[in-house]
């Protein structure tokens, strides 16, 4: 892809609306083979997750953002995390367990609607390929912002990018699949932000192997 191909396509780009994200978008019969959003599959699906998400980086307040229904949320609290989340469908707190769901603000990814360097961690898992270019670069940036540490993020990559700027769509896998982003160009979004990679830190969280991982560590001083 050229640079006036990414300018063309990145201009193309249609948001997906909250409304979207429905009760059935989370727990509805497409996702039957496993993939739902139940606290008890999602309790499957993580397995030691949460636990290796709590040892490597020994978070006191955490941010998930982008949330869904906060299933890892509450995995994270019973693990006696203190953590926070953001998501910006309504679905998502009436979907949630009673013992997190007060802790779900309905916001978009780019909202400034929490304090600079409130969490030392902020998560956002499996989120920035439902955004366009523009709005992945606008929730990087209050990523870095809300963080006073660590970024562990994870999406889906474009798997054979030809260029830095390529990227592509995954509407087989979700209807809302609208960016998968080169793996390099996402972690020169954390470095303009003003953080640096922590590879050591992805190795321990990429625990399976699927290559979707960045973990960004912040910088202090003047940006």
């Amino acid at each position: 892809m050229t640079v006036s191909e990414f300018e063309a396509a990145i201009f193309g780009q249609t948001p997906t609306s909250a409304e979207h994200y429905d009760a059935e978008y989370f727990t509805g019969e497409w996702r039957a083979e496993g993939n739902s959003y139940s606290l008890e599959t999602r309790r499957q699906i993580e397995a030691r997750n949460p636990q290796i998400i709590r040892d490597v980086f020994q978070p006191r307040k955490v941010l998930d953002l982008g949330c869904g229904p906060g299933a890892l949320m509450h995995l994270l609290w019973e693990l006696g995390v203190d953590v926070e989340g953001i998501d910006f469908a309504e679905s998502s707190r009436r979907l949630a367990t009673p013992e997190v769901r007060d802790r779900i603000a309905i916001g978009s990814t780019d909202d400034r609607i929490k304090p600079d360097n409130a969490y030392d961690l902020v998560v956002c898992r499996e989120v920035l390929e439902h955004l366009t270019v523009f709005q992945v670069k606008r929730t990087v940036e209050n990523m870095v912002r809300m963080t006073s540490r660590f970024v562990y993020c994870t999406t889906r990559f474009h798997p054979e990018p030809a260029s830095l700027v390529d990227f592509t769509t995954q509407f087989d896998v979700d209807p809302t699949h609208i960016t998968l982003l080169n793996k390099d160009f996402l972690r020169l979004m954390f470095v303009l932000a003003g953080c640096r990679s922590r590879p050591d830190l992805e190795a321990r969280m990429d625990w399976l192997n699927k290559g979707r991982v960045l973990v960004m560590e912040k910088q202090s001083g003047p940006s």
